[in-house]
């Protein structure tokens, strides 16, 4: 011992042993208590991907409408912009699409209750196969909550970055597209689907998004021979409708086909809140018919001719 030092005693020493003994371990504690929490949330992020594979294989590919509704909560929310809320519009959604509907997967990620998804749909009787990037919540060990978003696939001649949106390969090409193909009635009838959906209380939809479901960018709605509307002008249009007529329900009462044209007969009613074509609303509603003659090309709408008949619709709103 150094002359003038003073060593600490035994019993210092070894409380000063203790304290640090003590921070050890509670430091060593704190880590593994972490890595338990790192690791349980990993497993159970991966048991949330085995489980939302085995809801899409069960309810896509394989229509058990039964043994899905243990992976979809009866409380579902939806937000995708083409199928009906709750579990039981999704469910509706795949009951009236054809047996040959099938998803594949390509990647799936979680975090936390959140699943991400990049997949294809194939055999739905539409001209492309549907690439979608699908986000499912996780609640109470079901899916919860949904949001999607869907593309035509690409051929290699259309892919700007010379890259498949899919896999490693593009699909193969038929040597013509889709507008030279003769459409089916089914096929058509999904095809403007969307676009009529808008059409129906259009004040409580997304309207813009459901056009760019049905129809190209550059869609053309002619109301006279020569005149048009863009997309976006209509979707205008058909918000100011909404606005005026809460109630404006659009049906489809035929639809025709005829090589890569859809004729469409539809029927409007509702009552006006506002006024509508320069009549003061009266209280009383109408029923009309329309008539849309569209043209398709890729499995998208390129063009619309429409009449209706709103003067019997402003004659019944006046009677």
């Amino acid at each position: 011992m150094k002359p003038g030092v003073i060593s600490p005693s035994p019993a210092r020493q070894a409380a000063n042993s203790s304290r640090l003994t003590s921070k050890t371990t509670g430091h060593i504690v704190r880590q593994i208590t972490t890595t338990r929490k790192n690791v349980n949330m990993k497993t159970q992020e991966e048991a949330n991907k085995a489980f939302v594979l085995k809801a899409f294989d069960t309810l896509f590919n394989k229509r058990g409408y039964v043994a899905a509704e243990n992976f979809w909560s009866p409380k579902y929310i939806q937000h995708s912009a083409h199928i009906g809320p709750g579990r039981e519009g999704l469910f509706n959604l795949i009951k009236s699409l054809p047996r040959e509907l099938r998803y594949e997967n390509a990647l799936i990620v979680a975090e936390g209750n959140y699943v991400l998804l990049h997949g294809r749909f194939t055999g739905h009787a539409m001209p492309r196969a549907w690439i979608a990037a699908d986000i499912v919540r996780m609640e109470g060990g079901v899916l919860a909550e949904h949001w999607d978003v869907l593309q035509d696939e690409a051929t290699k001649e259309e892919s700007k970055s010379g890259l498949p949106m899919f896999g490693a390969s593009f699909p193969e090409s038929t040597g013509k597209t889709a507008a030279a193909a003769t459409l089916t009635v089914e096929q058509a009838r999904e095809i403007v689907a969307p676009l009529y959906d808008a059409l129906n209380q259009p004040a409580t939809k997304d309207v813009e998004a459901l056009l760019a479901r049905a129809a190209h960018p550059d869609y053309k709605s002619y109301h006279t021979n020569e005149e048009f509307l863009t997309r976006e002008q209509l979707a205008g249009i058909f918000k100011n409708m909404g606005k005026t007529i809460p109630d404006l329900r659009w049906t489809i009462k035929d639809i025709q086909v005829n090589g890569d044209q859809v004729i469409v007969r539809g029927e409007a009613n509702g009552t006006p809140a506002g006024e509508f074509w320069g009549a003061k609303p009266t209280g009383k509603g109408f029923k009309t018919m329309a008539i849309d003659l569209f043209t398709v090309k890729d499995g998208k709408l390129a063009s619309c001719y429409h009449i209706e008949n709103w003067m019997t619709a402003l004659q019944q709103m006046n009677e």
